[in-house]
């Protein structure tokens, strides 16, 4: 297989301004050297706290924000520095669904104007035959074909965000940048979403980065999974080795507070104490230092770089 989307050392920074005169006088390091590659029909799950920095990756891969350094690289294609007129051509490649189906749509167009649009943009199709590749597209995600002329209000939650997944495949992409997906959707929905994506990504070989803070949902939909903490990974690996052996603390700490269906189930827990660092103001060496209860002198001036603890499996922890 080949990647169809990479990331190398991706950085993006944000200015502190300050002052009348607007005076840039710091940065928030939102992401900070990320790096990583999504093979073609496979989904990695990029996993973390709220403020970690994946968001603004799924953003910075989609150049929906520029990123401050670092490459990004579309079925093999550096996009990094590509005009936007230069970049219309490699959208095509590269779909997102957004987190909130109820804002990601527009209220002013019918479900099937949503649907047919990139179809007209990039010149694929138009009039009946829009129509008539909507209509399919809709009953791939399960709607009704009859319900296009509808408009997003008349939806519930989790039809929008079919109605979402459904424009994102409009184009046939080669990866698929899902942020957070279901989070907005009740339990319930969320499975019904979570199990059409799975179908969608044998029956198209579409790749997802799927972004998301719920484990149980990562568990279920992912391949491989990376740990983001403070804007960088700290581990990476495939989804059932990383969840059975977990090799750096943070993992271990993340893995240790997510609900059990038993709750009686004996298990060791790794309390994280103190609050994450500012982005604006990380810690020296080991983003993760300050919250280790392993954390060494060493762990506070340098910072480790990802190295193998097993097959495709790595983590950036000084702890042999």
């Amino acid at each position: 297989m080949s990647a169809v989307l990479e990331a190398i050392e991706l950085v993006k920074h944000y200015p502190i301004k300050r002052g009348l005169l607007r005076k840039t006088v710091g940065q928030v390091r939102a992401v900070d050297g990320v790096s990583f590659a999504v093979e073609a029909g496979e989904t990695l799950a990029l996993v973390g706290e709220s403020g970690c920095g994946k968001s603004t990756v799924g953003r910075a891969t989609l150049k929906l924000v520029e990123p401050t350094a670092g490459r990004v690289i579309v079925s093999g294609t550096d996009v990094t520095t590509l005009s936007p007129r230069a970049m219309w051509d490699h959208r095509r490649r590269i779909q997102t669904v957004f987190q909130d189906p109820y804002s990601s749509l527009n209220p002013r167009l019918t479900a099937g104007a949503i649907v047919a649009e990139p179809l007209e943009n990039y010149g694929l199709a138009s009039g009946p035959a829009a129509r008539e590749r909507v209509a399919f597209l809709f009953d791939k995600v399960g709607l009704r074909p009859e319900s296009i002329d509808r408009y997003p209000h008349e939806f519930s939650g989790g039809q929008r965000q079919r109605i979402g997944i459904a424009r994102a495949l409009a184009l046939q992409p080669a990866v698929i940048v899902a942020d957070e997906p279901v989070s907005a959707l009740d339990v319930s929905v969320q499975a019904q979403v979570i199990n059409l994506m799975l179908d969608l990504q044998q029956e198209f070989g579409v790749a997802y980065l799927f972004i998301s803070h719920d484990l149980a949902v990562v568990r279920h939909v992912a391949e491989r999974v990376a740990v983001m903490y403070l804007g960088r990974i700290v581990e990476t690996g495939p989804a059932r080795r990383l969840f059975a052996a977990p090799q750096h603390p943070y993992t271990q700490a993340l893995l240790a507070a997510a609900p059990r269906p038993n709750p009686d189930a004996q298990r060791s827990r790794a309390v994280l104490e103190g609050d994450v660092p500012s982005p604006a103001n990380p810690p020296p060496g080991c983003h993760f230092h300050t919250r280790c209860p392993h954390a060494m002198a060493r762990c506070r001036i340098e910072a480790p770089p990802l190295v193998e603890r097993g097959p495709d499996h790595r983590a950036a922890c000084w702890l042999s």
